[in-house]
């Protein structure tokens, strides 16, 4: 299968890089492994709400191994699904792995990743077109690149790309309703060190949607200027603003991307405050503009128990909402308690409360409620020699 060729043949490139005498291929195991349970008042989001139970059983192996200029890693992941409610599919299963490689030089770095997914549309669509179904699938493979040349000591040339490559099966792509898509992107840049607090990037990015529904391809092409700034020692601030050209479904137009960021680091946690606004590709094979806001809070109360409280905000364009490509927006508040009773071990508990409208032209508001309990074991990582 094409999709997983990309991370496979990135895991074999890492497995063999280790086969160098000066390079013994010893890597770090960590097993982990979860189990949760949860009630959901509205899994699906539809109109009619309609209660039901989910159980995940979840396995995860990371392996990772870090030379004097090179890491590498790689990560399998397998989530069992299973609901009370029969209308909801016989297949959540998640499949993921992850694969990544990172190396710097005397004046270059170079950061790769690789990445597969296979997910049920409970959880990839549920709110973006609003198709799901748990015998449907989501595939995905994505390849990013990052590559940065120290030209002095205030100046260095940046390339970002990326591709992503989104496919479905199962009924809802039989029935020709999510054709999927590719997605490649990437900017290549200048970066500026002004002084020991802020950088400076001015930046020429582009992007192109294929898709094989017809005349629905389309491209963005743009200038963008970024700055960084550390506030003090806990606080980093990173802003974006650019403009483009974007040809969307065979109509041209002028657009604005736009990101902030704020991180502040505490004694016991750390708070984040996010918005973005960008082109964002739909299941449907079509690219529409989309703004995302987010803040989260991860507080330590004591060596055991840890809290969080996060806020997240979807808010599509109003063509996406005419097209029925996009929910009109999307909040959802979550709050939850983590227990560390052992070093390998905890339990956590969280509750989820969430309000939109139904993907369909009458637009119904719809709320939701999640409650769940979740048990990890996370082994210490161990050493082995491959």
């Amino acid at each position: 299968m094409r999709q997983i060729a990309y991370p496979a043949a990135l895991g074999s490139c890492v497995l063999g890089a280790g086969a160098a005498p000066v390079r013994a291929a010893e890597w770090s195991i960590t097993p982990v492994y979860s189990s949760s349970v949860d009630y959901d008042t509205n899994r699906n989001l539809a109109g009619t709400a309609r209660g039901s139970g989910g159980t995940v059983l979840t396995v995860d192996l990371k392996l990772k191994r870090a030379l004097e200029d090179l890491q590498f890693s790689l990560e399998p992941r397998y989530a069992f699904r299973r609901f009370t409610d029969s209308s909801l599919g016989n297949n959540g299963d998640d499949r993921s792995i992850n694969a990544a490689m990172s190396w710097v030089g005397e004046r270059n770095s170079l950061n790769l990743t690789a990445s597969y997914f296979d997910q049920s549309t409970l959880s990839t669509e549920v709110l973006e077109t609003g198709l799901v179904n748990g015998d449907t699938h989501r595939r995905a493979a994505e390849e990013d690149a990052a590559w940065s040349w120290n030209q002095t000591e205030r100046r260095a040339l940046t390339a970002q790309f990326s591709y992503l490559d989104v496919s479905y099966y199962g009924l809802l792509e039989r029935a020709r309703l999510l054709p999927g898509y590719r997605y490649p992107s990437g900017s290549v840049g200048e970066q500026l060190l002004l002084n020991e607090r802020t950088t400076f990037t001015v930046s020429v990015f582009g992007s192109r949607l294929q898709t094989d529904t017809e005349g629905n391809s389309s491209r963005e092409l743009g200038l963008q200027a970024g700055i960084t700034y550390l506030w003090s020692e806990n606080t980093k601030i990173d802003a974006s603003l650019g403009k483009s050209n974007r040809v969307l479904t065979g109509s041209s137009s002028r657009g604005t991307d736009a990101s902030f960021r704020l991180d502040h680091s505490m004694s016991a946690g750390r708070l984040s405050l996010a918005y973005k606004r960008s082109l964002v590709p739909y299941g449907f094979g079509f690219l529409s503009e989309q703004q995302q806001f987010t803040a989260a809070l991860v507080y330590s109360l004591n060596t055991f128990w840890d809290y969080n409280l996060s806020f997240y905000r979807t808010q599509a364009n109003e063509t996406a909402v005419l097209l029925r490509l996009d929910r009109h927006n999307y909040n959802t508040l979550s709050s939850g308690l983590t227990w560390h009773p052992l070093e390998t071990w905890s339990v956590g508990a969280q509750v989820e409360g969430s309000r939109t409208q139904t993907a369909d032209l009458e637009s119904k508001p719809v709320k939701r409620w999640r409650g769940s309990v979740t048990f990890t074991w996370s082994a210490l990582p161990k050493s082995r020699s491959w």
